[in-house]
């Protein structure tokens, strides 16, 4: 009988300790390098400005993509792990995800831009790019897309696609 409280004791200290583990979200999607710089005051980017609601760009191995038109990337560019949507939603300047579907983890079948949703092509998943949180909207996914940090200067004009930290 003694021993009960130092029983029940050492579980609540057990307990205690297992909960204040990091609650820091941790993607499936594989870390890879990102590093995107935008100056929207020059050349095709001029539009891209947080008043164009809806406006999106692409980044991957073949330049970094708004509006039909292609830029190569520069030596400093890192576009993610199978590419990056940039886009000015609806609730802050601008969002940023790795287009790699968290369900199929397939970085040779990126999610494809549709709008205000990424679709992936393998399983279908549909996520929501507009609202600015990537969470998947039909589909069998539970996990969001990876989101990067954006960063804008109004000042200079310039955005920056970096990762979370």
């Amino acid at each position: 009988m003694c021993r009960l409280p130092l029983v029940i004791f050492s579980m609540c200290a057990c307990l205690l300790t297992a909960c204040t583990g990091s609650t820091t979200y941790r993607s499936s999607v594989p870390s890879y390098p990102i590093h995107l710089e935008i100056n929207t005051n020059v050349g095709m980017y001029v539009h891209f400005v947080p008043e164009n609601v809806g406006t999106y760009l692409t980044a991957d191995a073949g330049g970094i993509h708004l509006n039909g038109q292609t830029l190569p990337l520069t030596v400093t560019d890192a576009y993610g792990y199978a590419g990056t949507v940039v886009y000015i939603d609806g609730m802050h300047p601008y969002g940023a995800y790795d287009l790699c579907c968290p369900h199929c983890l397939r970085r040779d079948a990126p999610c494809v831009v549709d709008g205000m949703f990424a679709v992936c092509p393998v399983c279908g998943e549909q996520y929501d790019i507009y609202s600015g949180n990537g969470v998947p909207t039909r589909g069998i996914a539970r996990e969001a897309l990876k989101a990067y940090r954006t960063t804008y200067d109004a000042t200079t004009g310039k955005l920056f696609v970096t990762q979370l930290q």
